[in-house]
């Protein structure tokens, strides 16, 4: 079989002919300016590698950022999946659309409508969720109405197929090594969501962290010393409220040098069973 031939075959097994034409399909219909571009194909890209609920009902297989735009807003990504803030005032609804499982994070709490509710294909109900709570959602479309008095603010991430974490090897796990400021508020064995209080001049243990996505939830400064020991060698961040950014896997140790304490909510990918053994290597059997 020639060259050709096999990079072909590559090709249509993987369905590559199939997903180029959808993506170029959905730049026709929404045409997006010059500089948004690379920016429009890598959230499509993304939505096609994302395991939605599915099923019949409405709102199957539709992504909420797509169906409801000026509620649903990607504020973060990395490699195994996105961050989205959800924002519903009081009183408005948004249109029915899908979620894979998702990690969900409460800033602003109230009371929701969830038609269906999370686990049914039918029927709804009225849920308080209030701030602070964290959960992990399964898959399935449903529609949102905030029947509270209070504006919604909600954080979750969508993972997506195949988005395997990096493996680090030595990994120090920031829960053990300083329980008193880093918590698990949610998890699964995919990805958890933890949350990091840090003191107004206080400095954690080095600690290792897989690929995650931050939201800052308090805070206006911070200090990132990398690598496995503190040394000479740091990175003074910035941070501020409502900020959000992904984080690679790697060690490092945080001091908090801004005038106030700081709050941080973290959505981690969690390793695969075996995928950060350290093996003692050599050249025998």
């Amino acid at each position: 079989m020639s060259a050709d031939n096999v990079d072909v075959q590559y090709l249509v097994q993987h369905n590559v002919p199939q997903l180029i034409d959808g993506l170029v399909k959905q730049l026709v219909e929404n045409k997006p300016e010059k500089g948004a571009i690379f920016g429009f194909l890598r959230q499509a890209l993304m939505r096609k590698m994302m395991k939605f609920g599915g099923g019949t009902g409405p709102g199957a297989n539709l992504d909420c950022c797509a169906t409801n735009p000026d509620n649903y807003k990607v504020i973060a990504e990395c490699a195994g999946g996105r961050l989205v803030e959800m924002t519903l005032p009081a009183g408005k609804g948004d249109l029915p659309h899908d979620h894979p499982v998702h990690y969900l994070y409460v800033v602003t709490g109230g009371k929701l409508k969830l038609s269906p509710p999370p686990g049914h294909t039918e029927g709804s109900a009225e849920v308080e969720m209030p701030s602070g709570a964290a959960m992990v959602i399964p898959p399935g479309p449903h529609q949102v109405t905030n029947v509270g008095t209070t504006d919604v603010k909600i954080l979750f991430v969508e993972p997506i197929i195949g988005g395997e974490p990096a493996s680090l090897s030595d990994f120090v796990s920031p829960f053990t090594v300083m329980p008193e400021c880093y918590k698990i508020l949610a998890e699964d064995d995919d990805w958890l969501i933890g949350k990091m209080t840090l003191p107004m001049g206080a400095t954690d243990p080095p600690h290792s962290h897989l690929d995650h996505l931050v939201y800052v939830c308090e805070g206006d400064g911070l200090t990132i010393y990398p690598g496995k020991q503190i040394g000479d060698e740091k990175m003074e961040v910035p941070i501020q409220p409502g900020m959000s950014l992904p984080v690679p896997a790697g060690h490092h140790s945080v001091k908090n040098t801004g005038t106030k304490d700081c709050d941080l909510i973290f959505f981690e990918q969690k390793p695969k069973p075996g995928a950060m053994m350290k093996f003692g290597g050599g050249t025998g059997p």
